[in-house]
C-alpha cells in the first residue's frame, strides 16, 4: 500500500488528489497533529481526528513510471532515408541500452548498445558492429538508413569511434525489411515506455539522407556537411525542451526531467574546432519526475479549517501509511514548514522498490541525483519518522536526532500552546511562489529545525519580510545552506548540484549550472548569500556526541539584551531536550558576515569532546577548539524587528521537554517582545 498527495500545502477550501497504488480497500481519515515524538519526557504522540476528507478508497497496483528519455515528434516526417548521429558517454553497460527508436512498415527499429557493441535492432533481426562501446568515454555513433533502389534491399551503416580518432570502425549491410519511417516520431533513449539509457547524448544530430562513411566521419569530426535538423541541447529557456537549431521540426521534449548540462562535453574539442555543440542531456534509468499513478481520491479542505500540520491517514491502526500536508495561512506567528528538505531526504536508506531518490542518494550508474520530485511515495515524510538514523529504542541521547517533521512538530505544539489562536502555518512552495505576500499578516515567522534548502525567492521574500519590520526565531542549524531550484512551472521538481559544502557527493565542475533557472548551484554563501546576512549565524559543525549546553556570554548581561533572559534561573540553558538538546549540526556567529542591525552573540555552547567537529568548508577542526562551537545570536533590525537564531538542529526538541533547562524560557521572551507593537512616534 503506498500512495501519494498531489501537493504538500493546500489553503483552506482547496483540495488535494491521492494517488495511489496496490491499496485494498481501506478507510482514509484526516488527522491535525501536534506533536509526532513518543518521547516519554514529552507531551507523547498528540493528534486530533478531523471531521472532514474521511472515506474509503482502494487502487489497483501500478508500475511507477520511471526512466528518463526525450522524443521529437516530427523529426521523421516526409523522409525515406536518413543519418542520425550523436556523441555518447554511457555509464552502465551490463544492462542493454537504447539510443533512439523509430517506428517503419516493418516493427519499430532501435539503435541501441547490446553486450557493449552498436545494434541496430528490429522485431525480426538484429545486427551488430563488432567494435566494443566503452564505458564512461565520449564515443561517436551513427547510423544510416537508406531504402532499397528499384526494389532491392534496404541497407544501414553503423559506425562508431572514440574520441580521437579521425575515422572509426564501421559496416554496411542490407536489410530484410523496409526501413523508411512510417510516422514523424523519433525516440531517445527509449523503446517508448520507460527510460533505458544510463548516460549523456551530446551533438544530436539528424541527416535527411543516408550519408555514405566518409560523409558521417566528416560530421563525427566537426567538418561536415550542416544537419538539417539539430536540437539546442544547451538552452536552458524550457527546462522540459531543447530547441531546435536548424531545419524544420519540433523542439526535442525532454520527459521524467533528465539532468542537463549547458558545458562543452570534454573533450569534445580539439585544436580549436568544436565536434559538436555545448550542451548534453544525461538520462537515468531511475529518473523519476511523477509516479504516474492514477488520482483515487479527492479531499475537500473546509474553509474554515485552521493552519497547521496534518495527514491523511490511510489503513488501520495496525497498518497505517500516513500522507502529511500542510494547511497554509499566516498569523501572528507563523511557522514556515521546511517541505523542501522533506523532499530532499525523502526515501533515503530505504529499499530500491521506493520509486523517486533523495538528494542524498545518487542514481543506479553512480551519478548524482540533481532533481527530485514530490510526486512518489516515501516513508520519511510520516510524522513519526526519524529517518535512517534510528537505533535502538529511539530515545538515545544526542545519537538519533530527528529533523525532519517530527522535528517541526516541536516547534509547532510549543507555539500551539504558548500562542494559542495566534498561530500559522505556511510551507516552503508558499514562500517561493508567492513572496513576501505569503508572510502577510504574519509578524514572526518561525523557522523550524532544519530549513536546509532554499531558492533565491525565498530569500528574497524572508529578507523583505524582516525589512518591513517583522522578526525570525530561527530554531535550526545547518538552515539557509544549499542553492535550490524549483521548475517554472512544475514546483514538484526540485533541483541542487552540490559542490564545496559538507556534502554527499560533489558535481563536476562544468554541470554546476542550474537546469531550472540561470544560477550557479553549491552553498549559499558561495554565491554571496551567506545566511549569518539574514539570520545571524551559518553551519558550522557537527556533532553526535551529549547534549550541549549554553552559557551566557558577557555581553548577554547588557540591559540592552538581558530581557530575554527574564525567568531563567542561573547563567546556563538548553540540554534535556527530547531531541539530544542542541547539537547534532550546529551554526556559529562570523563577525565578517553581519546581518543589517545589530547583532550579539548572547550565548554559546563550546562541546568538549572530540565527537564535535567542525564543517569541512571551513577548519575542520575537532572540539575542544575554539572554532567548534554553537553560537545563540539576537539582532535587532534597521526596521525595528528582532532575530534570534539557535543555531542547532535539536535545539527545538527542548522546547516540548520536561527536562528543559530554560530555552523554552529564552525563546517566549524573544517572541513575547517580538510582538509588542512597536514604539509610539511623537512629533513636535
Amino acid at each position: 500500500m503506498r500512495a501519494y498527495l498531489s501537493r504538500l500545502s493546500v489553503p483552506p477550501g482547496g483540495s488535494l488528489d491521492i494517488h495511489g497504488s496496490g491499496i485494498p480497500t481501506s478507510r482514509a481519515t484526516v488527522r491535525e497533529h501536534l506533536h509526532g515524538d513518543p518521547h516519554p519526557d514529552g507531551p507523547g504522540i498528540v493528534v486530533h481526528d478531523c471531521d472532514w476528507g474521511a472515506g474509503t478508497i482502494e487502487a489497483p497496483l501500478v508500475a511507477p513510471s520511471v526512466g528518463s528519455f526525450a522524443s521529437a515528434e516530427d523529426a521523421l516526417v516526409g523522409t525515406d532515408e536518413f543519418t542520425l548521429s550523436m556523441w555518447v558517454w554511457l555509464t552502465d553497460l551490463s544492462r542493454d541500452v537504447v539510443l533512439a527508436t523509430w517506428s517503419t512498415t516493418g516493427g519499430a527499429r532501435s539503435l541501441c548498445v547490446t553486450g557493449s557493441r552498436l545494434s541496430l535492432v528490429g522485431t525480426d533481426s538484429r545486427h551488430l558492429l563488432d567494435y566494443r562501446i566503452r564505458e564512461r568515454a565520449w564515443m561517436f555513433v551513427g547510423v544510416t538508413c537508406a531504402p532499397g533502389v528499384d526494389g532491392g534491399a534496404a541497407s544501414a551503416t553503423l559506425l562508431a569511434s572514440v574520441w580521437g580518432r579521425t575515422g572509426g570502425p564501421f559496416q554496411s549491410m542490407p536489410l530484410d525489411a523496409d526501413l523508411r519511417p512510417d510516422s514523424g516520431a523519433l525516440w531517445i533513449g527509449t523503446r517508448g515506455d520507460g527510460g533505458e539509457l544510463d548516460g549523456k547524448v551530446a551533438g544530436l544530430r539528424l541527416h535527411r539522407r543516408a550519408l555514405d562513411v566518409v560523409d558521417l566521419m566528416n560530421v563525427m569530426n566537426g567538418v561536415g556537411a550542416a544537419a538539417d535538423l539539430e536540437w539546442d541541447l544547451a538552452d536552458r529557456s524550457d527546462p522540459d525542451r531543447a530547441p531546435v537549431i536548424a531545419g524544420p521540426g519540433t523542439a526535442l521534449l525532454l520527459r521524467h526531467a533528465p539532468m542537463r548540462s549547458t558545458a562543452v562535453p570534454s573533450p569534445l574539442e580539439s585544436s580549436g574546432r568544436m565536434l559538436c555543440r555545448a550542451g548534453s542531456v544525461h538520462f537515468h534509468r531511475d529518473d523519476t519526475e511523477d509516479c504516474g499513478w492514477p488520482a483515487v481520491a479527492q479531499v475537500a479542505v473546509p474553509e474554515d479549517a485552521a493552519p497547521g500540520l496534518y495527514a491523511i491517514r490511510l489503513g488501520s491502526e495496525a497498518v497505517a501509511y500516513e500522507l502529511p500536508f500542510v494547511v497554509s495561512g499566516a498569523d501572528d506567528v507563523t511557522l514556515l514548514v521546511p517541505t523542501l528538505t522533506w523532499q530532499a531526504y525523502a526515501n533515503l536508506g530505504r529499499d530500491g522498490t521506493w520509486p523517486g531518490l533523495s538528494h542524498y542518494s545518487l542514481h543506479e550508474d553512480g551519478s548524482p541525483v540533481t532533481v527530485t520530485t514530490s510526486l512518489r511515495p516515501t516513508q520519511t515524510f510520516a510524522p513519526t519518522a526519524r529517518l535512517e538514523v534510528d537505533p535502538g529504542d529511539g530515545f538515545a541521547t544526542g545519537v538519533n536526532a530527528t529533523h525532519l517533521m517530527m522535528a517541526d512538530l516541536y516547534a509547532w505544539h510549543w507555539m500551539r500552546q504558548e500562542f494559542p489562536g495566534r498561530c500559522g502555518a505556511i510551507d516552503d512552495r508558499d514562500l517561493h511562489l508567492r513572496g513576501a505576500a505569503a508572510l502577510a499578516g504574519a509578524k514572526v515567522v518561525v523557522l523550524s529545525a532544519h530549513p536546509e534548502y532554499w531558492t533565491a525567492t525565498m530569500l528574497d521574500a524572508l529578507e523583505e519580510f524582516l525589512a518591513g519590520g517583522g522578526s525570525a526565531v530561527y530554531l535550526g542549524g545547518n538552515g539557509l545552506y544549499w542553492v535550490s531550484s524549483l521548475h517554472p512551472t512544475k514546483p514538484h521538481l526540485m533541483e541542487i548540484r552540490r559542490w564545496g559544502g559538507s556534502q554527499t557527493w560533489s558535481i563536476d565542475e562544468a554541470d554546476r549550472l542550474h537546469q531550472f533557472e540561470s544560477r550557479t548551484g553549491g552553498l549559499w554563501e558561495e554565491a554571496g548569500r551567506p545566511p549569518n546576512s539574514i539570520v545571524g549565524v551559518g553551519f558550522g559543525g557537527f556533532g553526535n556526541g551529549a547534549s550541549m549546553v549554553f552559557s551566557r556570554t558577557p555581553e548577554s548581561f547588557d540591559p540592552r539584551w538581558s530581557w530575554i533572559f527574564d525567568g531563567l534561573d542561573g547563567h546556563e540553558f538548553g540540554g534535556g531536550g527530547l531531541n539530544g538538546g542542541a547539537g547534532n549540526e550546529f551554526d556559529v556567529f562570523d563577525a565578517g558576515r553581519l546581518p543589517p542591525g545589530e547583532s550579539v552573540v548572547i550565548a554559546t555552547s563550546r562541546p568538549a569532546t572530540g565527537d564535535h567537529f567542525g564543517t569541512f568548508e571551513r577548519d575542520g577542526a575537532r572540539a575542544p577548539a575554539p572554532s567548534v562551537r554553537c553560537d545563540v545570536v539576537l539582532t535587532r533590525t534597521p526596521a525595528g524587528g528582532l532575530v534570534l537564531a539557535l543555531g542547532s538542529i535539536t535545539a527545538s526538541g527542548c522546547l516540548t521537554s520536561r527536562r528543559d533547562r530554560g530555552l523554552a524560557r529564552v525563546v517566549r521572551n524573544a517572541v513575547d517582545r517580538m510582538l509588542e507593537p512597536p514604539p509610539a512616534t511623537h512629533r513636535a
